[in-house]
């Protein structure tokens, strides 16, 4: 059967389909609690919550995350140093001389990478708040 051929659908675009709206994306928030649904649906959930993290660690190891509350702002510099203490300390007792499994190690790379990357945004934060303030 060819394209001419071919019976043409007999759904027509309404506005819930529309691609434009990004509540009418699976994923974002909004898609779980539209028109006729309660919002309780633990598929949509679970979605959405995944769009969420995604944008967000996206946002961090960009360096784009902005932080607008001072105190979360804090919290997140302390936060930084917290995760990011465990590698300077291994990377110290390396220099001096004591090796361990590289196992070991893993953790602390991972940790030490997110505790860098909000170290980065905690900078790049205060000097945004910086300028605002001049």
């Amino acid at each position: 059967m060819s394209k001419k051929n071919a019976p043409e659908s007999p759904k027509t675009p309404t506005d819930k389909d529309d691609r434009e709206n990004p509540s009418a994306l699976p994923g974002w928030p909004g898609y779980r609690t539209r028109d006729g649904r309660s919002g309780y649906d633990p598929i949509d959930t679970r979605t959405e919550a995944a769009h969420v993290s995604g944008s967000f660690l996206q946002k961090l190891f960009a360096g784009q995350l902005r932080i607008k509350n001072p105190i979360v702002l804090f919290l997140s510099g302390v936060l930084g140093l917290v995760l990011i203490a465990p590698l300077l300390l291994a990377i110290f007792e390396v220099s001096s001389g004591n090796l361990s499994s590289l196992g070991a190690w893993i953790p602390f790379l991972i940790a030490g990478a997110f505790g860098a990357a909000l170290l980065f945004n905690f900078i790049k934060n205060l000097r945004r708040v910086n300028k605002q303030k001049l």
